[in-house]
């Protein structure tokens, strides 16, 4: 066998390889459009720049047929290749949203080092159904004016919103009770574009989003329950990320 051929089968199988972790990833991890608007992509680098590239990379160099200890040359780059690719994906894994949080007017994506970093039990979101990430709304006072002071009162102290779990409710089923869930999102419309707004349907919710790597707006879709489409900046109208 050439080096090349050698090169060219150690490449396919890490393609496979990588193929059923991108299927974990973006259908588990990442689902729908938080693989492009979180932390998923900038993790899967790392480990496309191993799986695909460092590992067949390095069979194509060391290869020889009948070369003396090549088993164990091609035994050391086998164990490389799986621990890098299993460091990059336990990566993966401990910064993926467990809960996207509606708090007042902004939807937050908070992993699991949020939780521990403001001492709060991420596995309380057991209690709360559907799979992960949760999808949950802070419950504040009914009247506009109290809530925003806790609101501000919330940043003030250094206890924001979306990490206070006390106030966890379960995102509703219902549209009506969806809506008065997004209790200011006409406010935050009007800090959008007329482009962006007429993009929009009956169907979405508008709130303003932030995750680890970026911010924003996000239409969330009362039909399916997701979040559907997200926009850079109302700046940016054409900056556009859908499911």
């Amino acid at each position: 066998m050439s080096r090349w051929k050698a090169g060219g089968l150690h490449f396919l199988i890490s393609l496979a390889i990588f193929l059923g972790l991108l299927a974990v990833i973006v259908l588990q991890w990442y689902p729908g459009i938080l693989f492009n608007i979180d932390s998923g992509w900038a993790g899967l680098q790392l480990v496309i720049g191993v799986d695909l590239i460092a590992g067949p990379l390095l069979t194509l160099v060391v290869f020889k047929t009948g070369k003396q200890g090549l088993s164990f040359d091609l035994s050391c780059i086998a164990f490389f290749q799986a621990a890098c690719m299993a460091a990059g994906m336990w990566v993966i894994y401990s910064e993926r949203p467990i809960a996207l949080v509606l708090a007042y007017d902004t939807f937050y994506s908070v992993d699991t080092e949020t939780f521990l970093q403001y001492e709060r039990d991420p596995q309380s979101l057991e209690d709360f159904p559907g799979p992960y990430p949760k999808l949950i709304f802070i419950e504040l006072p009914e009247s506009e004016i109290a809530a925003q002071i806790a609101s501000v009162r919330a940043q003030f102290i250094g206890d924001p919103l979306y990490i206070q779990t006390e106030n966890y409710r379960a995102m509703p089923d219902s549209v009506d009770a969806l809506r008065s869930a997004f209790r200011v999102e006409q406010s935050t419309r009007r800090g959008a574009s007329e482009e962006v707004l007429s993009q929009l349907d009956e169907s979405c919710l508008f709130s303003k989003f932030v995750s680890s790597v970026t911010s924003g707006f996000v239409c969330f879709e009362t039909d399916s329950r997701t979040l559907r489409k997200f926009y850079v900046s109302a700046s940016e109208p054409g900056a556009i990320v859908e499911k």
